[in-house]
């Protein structure tokens, strides 16, 4: 069964900043270096942190501790778990999504005359409605839509497993659903439109997959249609002493002798065994020997092939799209992953198994009138 391998558990803050980075470098090529900059980042960040001075140091090394068993039970074949990971390198969730988010909707440096007065008239607006710039302003409303308009649209592949809910009809054109009125049929007041108007739009921007650079969005393509091979890197050997045999005999009857039964006692069974249930095995790597069926095999325990990985990546891809402006500076021109199936050839030895076989017709062109 295949599961993390016996390491001793972490106990010092240095131990723990090496263990995380042992695991990064046997994640996939294409994503080691984001997290391989995030532990470093992160670890530097707060090194000087004084655990008695910072009471929120013990919270982030419980957390580091967390995601090194998350880490582990990914490598060790935990797919749900490795497609998180997945969609946190390429931007479908977490801290790279809130940036990639930032970087569409920031409006685009004017470029022309046209392109500056069309800021300057937003200005004046602003000024005539007699408020104070907000968030929104800062925002470019017309990209966001684009962009949603062709994530809801048959532009987008249908995606299996969606991050995020889908974005629904009338989050397509916030300004057309707020209401003019109020409750009472009277004019809604500026300010309360205004602020209906920026929750609907927080709600689009948390709903939307932000478009990646064309460089990661090429890679994906790549590896899914195989153009570009690339390999899991195998986990090393746990290194041995020559007497570790002796010391393992000699661990297992002390832990024999040294069974808790006040806890089976006292507490309940699935209490007890829960690192050892099979839902957890991946997590804990603890196993229960003793069961009479013999050893279980883990849940969402799979063996890392390369069509499982071009079929993971896969469904990754077709959640990305890159987003260029067009040439004449009118519109954005969008493309999401979507890879082109086409029907497999049958080879040379099994052709004789389609000999007299009809071929289909053509279907035949109407005339039209004339």
């Amino acid at each position: 069964m295949s599961r993390p391998p016996p390491l001793p558990h972490p106990t010092t803050t240095l131990h723990l900043y090496r263990h995380l980075l042992r695991e990064s470098s046997y994640l996939p090529v294409l994503i080691r270096p984001f997290f391989d900059e995030r532990i470093t980042t992160r670890f530097r960040a707060h090194r000087t942190s004084d655990p008695s001075s910072f009471p929120q140091t013990a919270n982030r090394l419980k957390r580091a501790h967390h995601d090194l068993r998350y880490l582990r039970a990914a490598n060790a074949g935990d797919l749900p778990r490795m497609r998180r990971i997945l969609l946190l390198a390429f931007g479908r969730t977490g801290a790279k999504r809130r940036q990639l988010l930032s970087n569409l909707l920031e409006p685009d440096t004017p470029t022309s005359d046209e392109e500056l007065q069309k800021y300057i008239n937003k200005a004046r607006a602003i000024v005539k409605e007699g408020r104070k710039p907000d968030w929104l302003d800062n925002w470019d409303t017309e990209k966001l839509k684009a962009f949603v308009k062709s994530q809801t649209g048959g532009d987008a592949p249908p995606i299996v497993n969606r991050p995020k809910p889908e974005i629904t009809n009338h989050q397509l054109a916030p300004e057309r659903h707020v209401p003019k009125e109020n409750i009472w049929g009277g004019p809604l007041n500026e300010k309360v439109r205004r602020t209906k108007l920026k929750k609907t739009y927080k709600q689009v921007a948390e709903k939307v997959l932000p478009p990646v650079p064309r460089e990661e969005w090429e890679l994906l393509r790549d590896l899914v249609n195989k153009k570009e091979e690339w390999e899991v890197p195998k986990r090393r050997t746990v290194g041995r002493l020559i007497w570790a045999k002796k010391d393992d005999d000699k661990a297992k009857e002390e832990a024999m002798l040294d069974w808790n039964w006040q806890r089976y006692a006292t507490q309940p069974i699935w209490l007890v065994d829960r690192q050892k249930s099979r839902r957890n095995m991946l997590l804990s790597g603890q196993v229960d020997e003793d069961l009479p069926m013999g050893e279980q095999q883990p849940i969402n325990c799979h063996r890392y092939t390369p069509r499982l990985w071009r079929r993971t990546l896969e469904q990754v891809w077709r959640m990305t799209a890159v987003m260029e402006r067009k040439k004449d500076g009118k519109g954005w021109e969008i493309e999401w992953g979507q890879k082109k199936y086409e029907p497999p050839v049958a080879p040379s030895a099994d052709l004789e198994f389609f000999e007299g076989a009809p071929v289909r017709a053509e279907p035949k062109k109407k005339k039209g009138k004339q």
